[in-house]
């Protein structure tokens, strides 16, 4: 296998997992009246706490100026709050609510439902293969941006 047919299989996996992906999320945001922007706002924020619009548009890679106004609807959806750092006033961080945390905890309800109706068919050891064939693309992938970067 030449570097053209590894690139372009990685490139058609890439494009197949994000469209998987977005088949699977595409009724919860329905149902839940989100975007997929938004829902993985949501997602970040509680998977790892709060964050100011500048660090969760840089742990997302999607610019703060696309960020800003998705927060600003989810703030008016009473599922975002903006809260002052108590030791510097300047820093707004952006946390979510009971509300936001309810509706991730059923939305992450209902993920894990969808994946343990075919995660039960799979062995440990499969999970561990895949895992680590991921580890190592996105290993390469970095090598491969940072040698672009410099």
């Amino acid at each position: 296998m030449d570097v053209s047919d590894f690139r372009n299989i990685i490139m058609d996996y890439t494009r197949q997992i994000t469209d998987s992906l977005g088949n699977i999320l595409s009724p919860l945001c329905d149902q839940y009246g989100l975007t997929m922007l938004q829902l993985r706002i949501l997602m970040e924020l509680y998977q790892y706490g709060s964050h100011t619009v500048g660090s969760l548009a840089n742990n997302m890679k999607v610019a703060g100026a696309n960020i800003s106004p998705m927060c600003k609807r989810l703030e008016s959806k009473r599922l975002l709050e903006r809260i002052r750092d108590q030791e510097d006033e300047r820093v707004v961080k952006i946390a979510l609510t009971k509300m936001g945390k309810d509706m991730v905890l059923e939305i992450d309800k209902e993920l894990n439902e969808k994946f343990s109706q075919q995660i039960n068919n799979e062995t440990e050891e499969a999970f561990e293969d895949i895992i680590l064939g991921l580890e190592k693309l996105n290993t390469l992938l970095q090598k491969i941006n940072q040698t672009e970067n410099k």
